[in-house]
């Protein structure tokens, strides 16, 4: 528990100090995947519950918040008054383009990834498929329409590639091998202009393995937009992840107290 705790509390602070001005861009678009299983939290700020009963799989957007402070935050364990963290007022970033996963890694112990987004312009006629994986598995092999498209991929990494746009049918398998094939297949649409970045997160032993899709549209010109919803590709879990950012910056003071909290 303790090194769970300690790392969590570590992955969050270096995702503030990743996430600062020296990585200003025009507007900002930053969200936090939680990929790690029995952490249950209730936000409060304002004096009132806006967020309740995160835990491994919900999905929270706070790109409209960036730039902003939030005001009398705290973290409690869920469904309960007892404050995990008081972390008073927190002020979001308010530029950069990054998506933070917070993820198992190969072994099972947290860890955080921090990705930058690519929003460089996609040639006419192509779209962008991002593939990452951060999920408590060995490397894997991303096949895209039954050829490797990225090998040997391991965890903490990505692979990214610009296509024709169209249609293609996707799927992973360990490293080297051909089955099983532990997601998929399923079929991406690769739409022109537009970025499509599909995570593993969870645990594959442990039966939470879980899978998204992040897209970025307008990028035949200019990055226009973010969109998070149901991904496309099947898994055991079935479940769909995307977090918060501002969770993140008040865990980072947290320390071992909030999953104490959550579990009692």
């Amino acid at each position: 528990m303790k090194k769970i705790t300690l790392a969590l509390a570590m992955m969050f602070a270096l995702l503030a100090a990743l996430v600062g001005p020296a990585n200003a861009q025009d507007g900002a678009r930053i969200h936090l995947l939680h990929g790690i299983p029995d952490v249950d939290v209730d936000v409060e700020a304002g004096g009132a519950n806006v967020i309740e009963g995160f835990s491994f799989g919900d999905t929270q957007d706070l790109s409209s918040l960036a730039g902003s402070t939030l005001e009398g935050l705290k973290v409690k364990a869920a469904g309960t008054d007892t404050v995990a963290i008081d972390a008073g007022d927190v002020a979001l970033p308010a530029a950069g383009n990054f998506t933070a996963v917070a993820h198992l890694d190969a072994d099972g112990v947290p860890a955080l990834t921090v990705f930058e987004n690519d929003t460089s312009t996609i040639a006419a006629g192509e779209g962008r498929l991002v593939v990452r994986h951060a999920a408590a598995a060995p490397e894997v092999d991303i096949l895209a329409d039954g050829a490797v498209a990225f090998a040997a991929v391991p965890n903490g990494a990505e692979g990214s590639i610009d296509l024709p746009a169209g249609t293609i049918s996707a799927s992973v398998v360990p490293a080297g091998a051909t089955e099983p094939v532990v997601i998929g297949p399923a079929d991406l649409p690769i739409t022109e202009g537009s970025s499509l970045t599909v995570y593993a997160v969870g645990s594959l032993d442990g039966e939470t393995l879980t899978v998204l899709t992040e897209s970025i549209d307008g990028l035949g010109s200019a990055p226009a937009a973010v969109n998070t919803g149901n991904s496309p590709i099947e898994s055991s879990s079935g479940a769909n992840t995307l977090l918060l950012l501002g969770l993140a910056l008040a865990l980072a003071a947290a320390g071992s107290t909030v999953l104490v909290a959550a579990r009692r």
